[in-house]
């Protein structure tokens, strides 16, 4: 049960719907600080762009980038890791797990059809629209799946990466990493006819609303479910995205024009559309095969990354140990451009220093690249520049960053936020701890100080976090997520406190 927010130390939460989870409401949908609910486009694009010339060439690089990423969410047993199977391989399911074995990463997951890890699988689009696809589908070993994205890169003109995320429980902080961490462009919500909108998709929805991130619900299974429950589990998920709390009128996907209303509506997040698919019998897969196409990367409007020109930020998401390569990162570039045989520095370690290292090749999907810029996921063969020292897999934990030398990086174990408590079922007091995501940041921190004695559900503070465990490279500006099970608040990181002691902090 989840109780109906109301106005609490000055702060309006209206028309909160009680089966979301967090009573996501108006003002927590958009970003902190945007004191009329709407989206505070201008404070996102601040360290994005200063005038036209400046989003004239963040628009260009989305063209360059030709890459779009879906993040697939919801419950579990929805069918998510078919979807992606089915979409990528251009094949269609047999009823028994044939196309969600060509995405899974472990043979746990293939045995129990259960992901318990973030998989990636791109679709490539010709210049007339035709999607790219393998005359034989592969296997699912390493070799097989490079030469496939080599063979897709190579043939597209434009490429889509589903991010395939977990939908149980148990898994929710490795869901919100990719959600968080990964910076998707959109979010897939999949969910099963039979068994209608559950609990981890209202926390997923929840998350995504936080995030700004524009929502896609897929309806699956629907060739197997009864057309009476089918009908009213549409029509309550119709009456959710409708609600006060989501905002997101629902517009079912029946024809190719509603696809093209769909496409122009959502890129403006004005609109959630709803597609029904079998990925048996392929029931509506073209439409969304179309719809897909046509969606366009969002580095611009989401604010997150910033332009090429500016000195480089890698967030590292994944390490490796190659034979005959030796360490390899990979990750997101959030700024500038990398390129074989650049400098930049590695850290900060448990120690909080940074390290210089070499970047000695670079692959992008998985297709060895010249450079890359800003807004694109990719893999770094890097090599220490410290004397008597190899970088191993040990040398690595999470949060780590490459930056450009010139940006003189400081990690702080203490840092301010603007914060709002999504859900919390008591108070939140000076002492208490919760899990802490920002970008590739996840770590559990404590409230040092407040400024409210008590925070509530729908409150709004200032809140002074102390990291638990290592000090990490936070900016002005972050978003930020913090649990303690599920999620609990959403807020922003207004200031780095590198040299302040803790006495002076409040």
């Amino acid at each position: 049960f989840w109780l109906k927010l109301r106005p609490i130390s000055g702060v309006m939460v209206t028309g909160a719907d009680p089966r979301l989870p967090g009573a996501i409401a108006q003002d927590i949908s958009s970003p902190v600080g945007s004191e009329d609910g709407a989206p505070d486009k201008a404070g996102m694009q601040e360290n994005l762009s200063d005038g036209d010339e400046d989003a004239e060439e963040v628009c260009d690089l989305e063209d360059r980038a030709k890459d779009t990423k879906v993040a697939i969410i919801g419950n579990v047993d929805s069918g998510k890791s078919t979807l992606v199977g089915v979409l990528t391989k251009g094949m269609l399911d047999d009823g028994r797990g044939k196309a969600r074995s060509k995405v899974f990463n472990f043979s746990h997951e293939a045995s129990n059809g259960r992901t318990s890890s973030i998989a990636h699988e791109i679709m490539g689009f010709k210049a007339g629209g035709e999607q790219v696809v393998l005359d034989r589908p592969t296997a699912s070993a390493a070799s097989s799946r490079n030469a496939a994205w080599q063979h897709i890169v190579g043939q597209s003109q434009k490429l889509v990466t589903f991010i395939d995320l977990c939908g149980h429980e148990k898994y929710l902080k490795t869901t919100i990493f990719g959600l968080v961490g990964l910076c998707p462009d959109y979010a897939m919500i999949v969910v099963n006819a039979n068994a209608g909108f559950q609990r981890m998709s209202r926390e997923h929805l929840g998350i995504a609303l936080a995030l700004n991130i524009p929502i896609v619900v897929v309806v699956t299974k629907i060739d197997v479910a009864p057309q009476n429950v089918y009908e009213d589990n549409v029509a309550m998920l119709c009456k959710l995205l409708k609600s006060n709390a989501v905002r997101r009128p629902p517009l079912m996907v029946k024809s190719q024009e509603d696809v093209h209303e769909a496409g122009a509506r959502i890129s403006e997040d004005k609109a959630c559309p709803i597609f029904c698919v079998s990925n048996v019998t392929g029931e509506g897969l073209d439409l969304l095969r179309l719809f897909v196409q046509r969606m366009r990367p969002r580095l611009f409007e989401s604010g997150l990354f910033r332009q090429p020109s500016d000195p480089a930020e890698f967030h590292i998401d994944g390490i490796y140990v190659v034979t005959g390569v030796g360490v390899v990162v990979s990750g997101l570039l959030r700024a500038g451009r990398v390129r074989p045989n650049q400098q930049l520095l590695l850290g900060p370690d448990k120690s909080g220093q940074f390290k210089p290292v070499l970047v000695r090749s670079i692959h992008y999907k998985r297709v060895q690249a010249d450079q890359v810029e800003s807004g694109q996921a990719a893999c770094f063969s890097i090599r220490s520049l410290v004397k008597r020292d190899t970088l191993k897999r040990t040398s690595f934990r999470k949060g780590m960053v490459l930056l450009d030398a010139t940006l003189n990086p400081k990690a702080t174990l203490f840092f301010r936020a603007e914060v709002v408590i999504l859900h919390h079922a008591t108070t939140i007091r000076k002492g208490y701890q919760a899990h802490v995501h920002s970008g590739i940041i996840r770590q559990a921190a404590q409230v040092h100080s407040m400024s409210q004695e008590l925070l509530r559900t729908g409150d709004k503070a200032i809140v002074t976090f102390r990291f638990m465990y290592h000090a990490e490279y936070l900016v002005e500006g972050a978003t930020l997520l913090f649990r303690e099970g599920r999620t609990k608040g959403l807020g922003r990181v207004v200031e780095c406190l590198y040299d302040s002691p803790p006495e002076s902090l409040g």
